[in-house]
Parts: structure tokens; sequence; C-alpha cells
């Protein structure tokens, strides 16, 4: 007893220390806030005090210690019923007042000479011409401003202008979203990162049997909190620097898949030339899998003719695959691509993974035949087919230079900074799909032992072994000697 009663002195003296600092830090915060309305209600505090006014005492008193007690017991409920209504409102309120000076100081506003009303001509003095503000308002906790620009300004103009915005505005993310003719757009800043918590892919019922294989995967969630799908009928590159996450978007995939996998309407085919580091863990899943350089070329090289056999089959019957048992859709996934098509130390060997690649990606998809691939380094001199995969995704990324590489040029602009998504945030990144449609998306988190489950509940039906031909015995030279000669 002796010695608790110390302990329990020491932990009430902390809670009453973390109390005192919790209200007094807010009374500065408020005081700093709306000082000149803080000091008035101080002032009828203290006349009321003085006068002995309880009337107006408690009508003055009882408001604030409530909301203050209620954001103290509950601030779920306040800052979702109070505080963020609130704060939305003052934001809203001041971007209408500031909108000139906003417009002028982020270099969206121009100057134009004076022009006589009644004659055609110049007249000394300028005169200052900015986008009119049509609307501000929110949507789904984000403040979405629309411009009306001004005669000569284009989108990109405001495009380029996005983090000139975006700082005056105190946003964590703003994006510039052009209409279909680009001849408007959108302004959507956004004040927290709805991305920011981890969360864990599910593993599929294995109880609820594949309908059919579809023609798109879940591999998370989009910031607008809607799902993240990717068409299956697309090649897709992902992009991204060691650590950045593309473990997470290549097993989401596979997890996305697995029912379709177990029951045969989807083929798998898997190559890891990292001696299977990535994939072997989930070797169940694959119908081909290959992790030497030899055997990979082979797997591409005969999924090309399988594809033009398969295209030469549907020759005057139908332009789209529809995917069944006995001719189900077939994804070739490529871990570390470059490994595969720019860095095999074998030129013959990366002449045909390269013509391989190519032509499964050009003509794969009426077929049913598409390419996942996976690499760090996006450049043209790595991947020469890198314009053949019709949805890309990005990846925290090195360079500026790397973001358009992957997502094109106005990516930068549309608000998708890979370059400067932090290492803590895995599996965050930005996807074009092939209409060029930019989402900021994050894949779920994979665990290795929902991998292994996966392998185990939804194992390929068939499974087919790669055949790499023996190279054939060079016959030794024979030396002759002088003595001969």
């Amino acid at each position: 007893m002796t010695a608790s009663a110390p302990m329990a002195v020491r932990r009430g003296g902390r809670a009453v220390v973390r109390e005192c600092w919790w209200w007094l830090s807010g009374a500065g915060r408020l005081l700093r806030g709306y000082p000149f309305r803080s000091l008035v209600w101080l002032l009828v505090v203290v006349i009321a005090v003085v006068a002995d006014a309880r009337t107006v005492l408690v009508i003055v008193l009882v408001p604030v210690l409530i909301i203050a007690v209620w954001a103290r017991v509950l601030p779920v409920s306040y800052g979702r019923l109070l505080a963020g209504p609130l704060s939305r409102f003052r934001l809203r309120r001041w971007v209408r007042k500031v909108w000139p000076s906003l417009m002028e100081s982020c270099g969206l506003a121009r100057r134009a000479p004076l022009h006589s009303r009644r004659a055609d001509r110049v007249l000394p003095g300028e005169r200052l011409v900015l986008p009119r503000l049509v609307s501000c308002r929110w949507r789904q906790g984000r403040l979405v401003i629309v411009p009306g620009l001004v005669s000569g300004q284009t989108v990109a103009d405001v495009e380029d202008a996005s983090e000139r915005l975006r700082t005056s505005l105190g946003a964590v993310r703003l994006r510039v979203i052009p209409d279909t003719a680009r001849t408007s757009c959108r302004i959507v800043a956004g004040f927290d990162d709805p991305l920011a918590a981890v969360f864990t892919a599910s593993l599929p019922d294995p109880n609820v049997p594949a309908a059919s294989a579809g023609l798109s995967v879940v591999l998370g969630r989009t910031e607008d909190d809607e799902p993240w799908r990717v068409d299956l009928d697309i090649s897709c590159l992902t992009a991204g620097c060691s650590g950045a996450g593309k473990g997470s978007v290549m097993w989401s995939l596979l997890l996305g898949l697995a029912p379709a996998i177990r029951a045969g309407l989807v083929e798998v085919h898997g190559i890891d030339l990292k001696g299977g580091m990535e994939l072997g863990l989930g070797r169940g899943l694959f119908t081909r899998y290959a992790d030497e350089p030899s055997s990979a070329v082979i797997l591409l090289e005969e999924a090309v003719r399988e594809c033009e056999a398969r295209a030469r089959r549907m020759a005057g019957r139908s332009r789209q695959h529809v995917a069944s048992g006995s001719e189900p859709w077939v994804v070739v996934i490529i871990d570390e691509l470059a490994s595969l098509v720019a860095y095999l130390s074998d030129r013959d060997l990366l002449r045909r993974a390269e013509a391989a690649l190519a032509r499964l990606c050009s003509i794969g998809r009426a077929p049913g035949f598409v390419v996942f691939g996976f690499l760090q380094d996006p450049r043209k001199e790595t991947l020469k087919a890198r314009h053949l995969f019709g949805q890309t995704i990005a990846l925290r990324l090195r360079e500026r230079e790397e973001v358009a590489m992957v997502l094109g040029d106005g990516a930068i602009g549309a608000g998708a900074e890979c370059h400067h998504i932090p290492r803590d945030l895995p599996g965050v990144g930005f996807a074009v799909d092939d209409t060029g449609r930019l989402a900021r998306v994050r894949a779920g988190f994979v665990p290795d032992r929902m991998i292994i489950d996966a392998a185990r509940r939804f194992a390929a039906p068939h499974p087919r072994p790669i055949v790499v031909p023996e190279e054939p015995e060079q016959p030794k030279r024979r030396s002759r000697s002088r003595s001969a000669a």
C-alpha cells in the first residue's frame, strides 16, 4: 500500500497537469483566433461579476462552458457537428473575400490597357482583369472552386499555378480538374489526407464461386473513398521506388483474381527474376512461373504464340474474347520488369524478351492476354515498350521528370506530385486509365500470411511447367601441335 500510494499521487498529478494544459491551450487558441471578440467577452464577464449581475453572467458563461465541456468530453461529435462546419464556413467566406488578391498573388490576374467605351481608342493607365469566382462550395469534405477563365487564359495556366494556390489556401492537396473540352476547370482543395491510414486488403471468400472473370479488379480505394479499380483488359505499368508499395498493388491484384484463378477463368503467368523472393510466396496461384532469365523469355514467347493462335481462331467470329474454362483470360505479371528487358547480360535473351513483350502488349487486348509490369526506373532507355501500356500507376518516384514519364506531361499540374510522396505512405500513388483520367489511390496492405492462405485456397487448377531446352554441347577444339604442323 505504501509503495503504490506515491505512484497513484504521481499519476493523479500528471492528469491534473494535462487537464489544466488542455483548458489553458484552448483559451489561448481562442484568444489568438478571435482576439477582439474574446476580449469583449472577458470584459462583459468582469463587468457582470463586479456589478453582481447574475443573470447576465449566466447568459454569457453557460453557453461557452457547455461548448467547452462538449469539446473536451465528446471531441469527435464536437468536430463533426460544430467545429468542422464552422471552420469550413470561415474558409469559404475568406476565399470569397480575398479572391481578387488571391488571383493576383498566384499569377492568374492580368493587367490590360484601358479602352474608351465611346471611341475605340486606348486610354492611359491599366485595369486588372482576373478570373471571376463562379462558385465556391464544400463537397465531400473538399473545397471545390470553379473559376471563370478570362479571355486568352487556358486550363494549363491554372495547372501551373496549382502549387501557389495550394500554399495560399493552406491545403494539404490541390487538384485542377478540367472539363471534357478543357475550356474550364474545377479547383479541388483538400485539407486532410483520407489515404493516410493503412488498411489491410481482404481475402476473398472461398465459398463464393466466381461466375465470370470480370473486366476489372479492385486494388484499394481512391481519395474520394471509392473502390479503386483497374481494367483487366488493358496492360498496366506500375512504377515506384524501392519500398513504394509495388508489392501491395501486385498482391491486391492477385487477391482480386483469386476466385477466377481457382475457377479456371483466369491464368496468371508470373515472372520474378529476383529469384522468386516476391512471387514465390504465392506460387500456387500461378499457372506458369519463371524465376530464371531463360525460362522467363520462353514464358513470354509461348504466351505470344498462344495469343496469336487464339486471335486466328477468333478471326471472323468475334472482336473481344470472353473468358471461359477452355479459353481463360491470361494475365502475365512481371516483377522488376527492367531485369528482363534492360539488365540481362545475354544480348540474345534481351532482344527476344523485348520483342515478345512488345508483341504481347500490342495485340493481346482482344484475345485476352494482358501484361502487368512493375519496375523502379521508368525511363524509355529502360523500357522501350512503355507507350504500349494503356494504364499506368505511379507510386513514390525520385524525380519530377519520372512522374511525367509515367503519367503524362500534365500530371504534375493536375496534382500528381509522386516525387513528394512521403516514405511512410507505401501503396499511395496516382493512377491513369486509358481515357486519361487521373486519380489518387492507395492499395491495401497484404501480409505474408494472407498470401500463403490465398495460394492454398485458390491454387491454379492446371499448372504447366516451363520446359527449357538443353543447350547443345560445344565440341572441344583440338589443339594442333607444332610438330604435327
